[in-house]
């Protein structure tokens, strides 16, 4: 007998196992699990080092720890937000669902789908105990972390796609939490030895304080502590340990107060359309549009306040750009490295830190500036203006590059902080061929990422950055690894090249299958 709450769970994980999506994810998987085989298996013949089974099952679980993150942050953020984009939850609502089929349906199948994506690399994982290095105990074990972080990933990203009506807020609240779930407990540990450093009294006379035995606790949570764990060499158990149990616990909380907090948070379904600029008050309709705008410069104006955030939405980057420089030297001065906050230290983080998130803002504008016309359908009406298709997407392009590339300004004020260090950089990079190449792949390769973002944003309905990620720089890494020992007689700028001129030929080839998809897109609404 079929229960009335699994209805819509049971028609939706039928509806994922059997898309072209899951297909697609199983080849990709096949793909780099055998570019790993075939790299450990050559550096291990080399002589670089021992043990390769143990290295390819170090190698899976961290590649697929980012992968698991990296969906908490468009695949699971997008369960509820995306029906509250669309408008139909309210129509989920009057086939008489309660908000646990809801959420079951909506995001506990795809947690079963990304569970049988986790489950399907175990027969190939096994693999690792005949190489050599690792035991049975050690696989399990690490399943185990793998399987009890995606719980909580998963649960996560519902809690915050129940709260939010964006799916980028709700992606956004996702990642500052994984984060701090991940790596706040190091910055946590240097203000509780700061402090108890400065009062050493005060420790010794209350012995191991509340305080160590909480941040102890964090750090035994976290899935990068336990596998650092696992794969040290003798390790004897347990498989369920205090990470997986914990990690399983919260997960079954958050669902908990998703569930509690879903019939207010959708009690009152509001259009999602971006009506509202960021940090600003509510425009009307005489003051949202400038006067004197007219013309094709309407395009790029409506990207870059909607898709970017336009002039509030620079000064939150801004902001953001400040709050990390401001973090990186409180650490420093926490940790005791305050002799480092010189000129030089300052000008540096700067530059990093503005080039960086330049990088991850152009990357979620690559997955948004596309979709959100084919999501609002409004590509067939920007078609029948007097330009072609080629030209608006270079006007919708140049818009949200308007709204992150002044963050470069950062990395400018920087480089005339610290110009000795600069020039010493350039100097470096001119004067050796394998880094001057180096630097230009990179380059090279974050305009195909972009790319590819791009293309899969209108190729897919959800997951087009993890998915850009996971196809690029995950596959990609073993692909050079793979041409690396395939041209080992070849020298290092001979592999560069090779790769570079693949990165250019397949840029060139999506940014012809982005105008084609754009214009397929439009004929189709």
């Amino acid at each position: 007998m079929k229960l009335p709450a699994l209805a819509l769970f049971e028609r939706c994980v039928r509806q994922d196992i059997r898309s072209t999506m899951m297909g697609w994810s199983r080849a990709g998987l096949l793909v780099i699990i055998l570019f790993m085989l075939v790299s450990v298996q050559s550096m291990a013949g080399a002589g670089w080092y021992g043990a390769p089974g143990l290295h390819f099952l170090e190698q899976m679980a961290w590649v697929n720890l980012i992968c698991i993150t990296a969906a908490g942050l468009s695949y699971f953020a997008s369960a509820i937000t995306e029906e509250k984009e669309e408008m139909m939850l309210g129509l989920l609502r009057m086939t008489d669902l309660n908000s646990i089929a809801i959420l079951l349906g909506k995001s506990t199948s795809r947690l079963v789908g990304a569970l049988l994506l986790l489950l399907a690399q175990i027969p190939f994982i096994l693999l690792a105990v005949t190489l050599g290095g690792v035991g049975l105990l050690q696989i399990a074990a690490s399943y185990a972390t793998l399987l009890a972080y995606l719980f909580l990933v998963c649960n996560l990203a519902l809690l915050f796609s129940v709260l939010f009506r964006s799916t980028t807020t709700a992606a956004a609240c996702t990642l500052v939490v994984l984060m701090g779930f991940l790596i706040g407990h190091y910055w946590a540990a240097n203000l509780e030895q700061f402090f108890f450093t400065s009062n050493p009294v005060e420790r010794y006379q209350g012995g191991l304080s509340i305080l160590t035995e909480a941040l102890d606790l964090w750090r035994r949570a976290t899935p990068s502590t336990q596998l650092g764990a696992i794969f040290q060499i003798g390790f004897t158990g347990p498989v369920v340990g205090f990470q997986v149990v914990s990690n399983l616990v919260l997960g079954v909380v958050l669902f908990l107060v998703a569930w509690l907090a879903f019939d207010r948070c959708a009690r009152d379904e509001k259009e999602a359309a971006p009506a509202r600029r960021w940090l600003a008050r509510r425009a009307t309709g005489r003051s949202r549009i400038p006067l004197g705008l007219v013309g094709n410069r309407a395009i790029s104006w409506k990207d870059f306040t909607f898709i970017s955030g336009g002039r509030s939405g620079l000064l939150v980057k801004f902001g953001l750009v400040a709050f990390l420089v401001a973090m990186i030297n409180l650490i420093a001065f926490e940790t005791g490295a305050e002799s480092f906050l010189t000129r030089e230290f300052e000008g540096g983080t700067l530059i990093w830190i503005s080039l960086l998130t330049t990088a991850i803002c152009l990357a979620l504008d690559a997955a948004r500036v596309f979709r959100e016309e084919v999501r609002w359908k409004t590509l067939s009406s920007l078609v029948t203006l007097p330009i072609s298709v080629p030209e608006l997407a270079y006007r919708k392009v140049a818009g949200t590059l308007a709204g992150t590339l002044p963050l470069l300004g950062g990395a400018v004020l920087g480089a005339v902080l610290v110009p000795d260090g600069v020039g010493k950089f350039f100097n470096n990079l001119l004067g050796s061929g394998t880094g001057f190449f180096g630097f230009i792949l990179v380059i090279l390769q974050f305009i195909l990422f972009l790319h590819l973002t791009a293309f899969l944003s209108l190729v897919i309905k959800r997951g087009a950055l993890p998915l850009a990620f996971a196809i690029q720089y995950v596959g990609g890494t073993f692909f050079v690894a793979f041409l690396t020992f395939g041209l080992r007689g070849g020298d290092g700028s001979g592999i560069m090249l090779v790769t570079g001129l693949i990165c250019v030929i397949a840029t060139g080839v999506l940014h012809r299958a982005v105008g084609l998809r754009l214009a397929r897109a439009a004929a189709e609404e």
